[in-house]
């Protein structure tokens, strides 16, 4: 339209310029001769605008339509991770109430049948006097429902309030984020106390149901003891002749009160998986800075050189770079950011990484691959993409990678390997296939450098006298680049931290509970060993010896279960730009194991000052 405009205002002109040339020529000769000069003018510019005419209208016609790219909010990088991390803790926190939750429901399950069995002889009694069950079993469900509600209540609170101020703050150091908004959610709280009746209110109706099924001279007399039986290991008569008396009554009890035990296994080895998770997270977080800026990018300095810098300036920076004695080496380094683009998943930048000397580059950036350790090897016939690229597109070696640049035009690279990284998408190639690809020779606009001296003070008096060279446009160094990232990541720690003391804590509740259940579904057992001659700590140690074991057992399951709940997490918790280690240390499993060992300990310790307070002759005498 605009060209269109200017070719009318040009017509426009030229028709003018010929209808004063005409006039010119309808005069008299005379007047011609005089005006010979101003004719000559407007011809010799009537040809020049009819020639600059053909031109434009040449142009115009050759001039195509305009590419028009429609695009949404999604394709904004900071919108779309933003949202993502947002589905990443929504997963998170779809997946963790589930264990907590079953753990509460096992704890809440031995409660109430446990404080049902306490009450046989009251059930009794008030069958005895003609109550019907519904009135009898009124009061366990009155009890169980006020109980949920109470927790409920406190619960919500605390949910609403702590803890999403603690993980908000957590995630503002990476975004500007406004002010928190604290909200009520009716839906989550009518899903909590639905899920808390049906662990404690549905738990005491079954368990009153199972009782009232009994006559009221049944019930009003105590539950006969569970006979013993040969276990298996008692069969193995090689290794059980070799068992003391205490290890054998130890098997026994454990096999004897089987519900008792599986249930503290399993109690005992989801609040273990909780920590060891909690522990492994802060594993696999720590470990990214250290890892990709240490093991995987070798070089100690980035240097971002002007493109259109002149040839004395470049001359300039060369003798700065010679003059340092400490530099050991330098590689010169082409680097593009382009968009991966693939339907289905978020457009990631990649960077672009043309090593101007391809044997070069193993001193500079190690390239491997993550499982194996073995070595990748750049070559003509491909690229080299990291893992966390590969694993958001789907993309095997032998597969294409499409990326678009800054005008919008796509290419496909062919993926040659898949090397180990953590930190941001980047694609490794050779000069040569970069040249085949993108139809042009790279530009090396980076220098990438290794030194000896490793000291703050020194890397910024260097990083001075580069920024003063004219050629130089910015300067990183490997080692603030990676503090300043672990400082980003730390942010996690947090999330971390309410995770590990949230299951401790549950680990602490289902030990206590299951040792107190324990001890008072066998006072008259203990109360016989004890009349027996046993002492206190014996008396201790009868069941400490117990619990240690089905401790021992749940803490092994439970690192069994961690490790599957960590790499759940990882998966979930991921952000698109970064890839966790898969890692969890030694120290994490001693960790989470002596943490639920400590707290069997302090459990022990409450028992301890229970059992010596046993009434022998109140426990032992006879209901009839």
């Amino acid at each position: 339209a605009e060209g269109e405009k200017e070719l009318s205002s040009g017509r426009g002109k030229v028709a003018a310029a010929e209808r004063q040339l005409d006039d010119l020529k309808g005069q008299p000769k005379v007047v011609q001769q005089e005006q010979a000069a101003n004719m000559k003018a407007i011809a010799d510019g009537l040809v020049s605008a009819k020639a600059e005419l053909a031109a434009g209208e040449q142009k115009l016609a050759e001039l195509g339509l305009p590419k028009v790219y429609v695009t949404d909010r999604n394709a904004n990088p900071g919108y779309a991770e933003y949202k993502d991390n947002a589905d990443r803790l929504s997963a998170i926190a779809s997946a963790f109430p589930v264990f907590f939750f079953l753990i509460a429901a096992l704890v809440s399950l031995t409660t109430m049948t446990r404080m049902v069995e306490e009450h046989r002889l009251q059930i009794g009694t008030l069958k005895a006097l003609g109550y019907g069950n519904r009135d009898i079993m009124a009061k366990f469900l009155v009890y169980g429902t006020l109980a949920s509600l109470t927790a409920s209540v406190a619960g919500l609170a605390l949910g609403f309030t702590m803890f999403p101020t603690i993980i908000y703050n957590a995630y503002s150091s990476l975004y500007n984020l406004p002010d928190l908004i604290k909200s009520f959610y009716p839906s989550y709280s009518i899903i909590s106390i639905i899920v808390a009746l049906i662990c404690t209110t549905l738990t005491a109706w079954i368990a009153a149901r199972v009782e009232l099924r009994s006559n009221a001279s049944v019930l009003m007399r105590p539950k006969a003891p569970k006979s013993g039986q040969r276990i298996l290991l008692e069969r193995v008569t090689f290794v059980w002749k070799r068992l003391s008396f205490v290890q054998k009554v130890t098997a026994r009890n454990l096999f004897r009160y089987k519900q008792r035990m599986f249930m503290t296994v399993f109690g005992v080895a989801g609040c273990t998986a909780l920590i060891l998770t909690g522990f492994g997270l802060k594993d696999s977080i720590g470990s990214i800075a250290p890892q990709q800026f240490g093991t995987i990018m070798k070089y100690d300095a980035l240097v971002a050189l002007h493109e259109d810098a002149s040839a004395d300036v470049r001359d300039a920076y060369e003798q700065l770079i010679t003059g340092e004695s400490t530099i050991t080496g330098s590689l010169s380094v082409a680097q593009e950011t382009m968009k991966a683009h693939s339907s289905g998943v978020n457009d990631q930048d990649v960077h672009m990484f043309i090593p101007a000397s391809v044997d070069s580059i193993s001193d500079y950036v190690e390239l491997r691959d993550r499982v194996s350790g073995e070595k990748c090897t750049l070559s003509d016939e491909g690229a080299i993409i990291s893992e966390k690229l590969a694993k958001l597109y789907g993309l095997e070696p032998g597969d294409r990678l499409n990326v678009v640049d800054k005008d919008n035009e796509t290419f496909k690279i062919k993926v040659a390997g898949i090397t180990e990284n953590y930190v941001m998408h980047y694609v490794y190639m050779t000069p040569a296939y970069y040249s085949s690809v993108f139809g042009q020779e790279p530009v090396f606009n980076t220098e990438l450098l290794n030194y000896t001296t490793h000291d703050k003070a020194w890397e910024d008096k260097f990083s001075e006298k580069l920024t003063d060279n004219e050629g130089v446009a910015a300067v990183s160094f490997s080692s603030s680049v990676g503090t300043a990232f672990d400082d980003t990541m730390k942010s996690m720690d947090v999330v971390t931290l309410v995770l590990i003391v949230s299951a401790a804590a549950l680990a602490f509740v289902v030990l206590y509970n299951l040792t107190n259940i324990n001890v008072s579904e066998r006072i008259r057992e203990l109360s016989t060993i004890k009349v027996l001659g046993f002492y206190d700590k014996e008396v201790t140690m009868y069941i400490y010896r117990e619990n240690m074991l089905l401790s021992l057992l749940g803490i092994v399951a439970g690192s069994g279960l961690g490790i599957i709940l960590h790499s759940f997490v990882l998966n979930t918790a991921e952000l698109d730009v970064t890839m966790f280690a898969p890692i969890i240390k030694w120290p994490s499993y001693v960790y989470a194991a002596l943490l639920t060992l400590l707290f069997s300990g302090i459990v022990m310790a409450f028992m301890h000052i229970k059992l010596k307070r046993i009434h022998m002759i109140e426990a032992l005498k006879s209901v009839e």
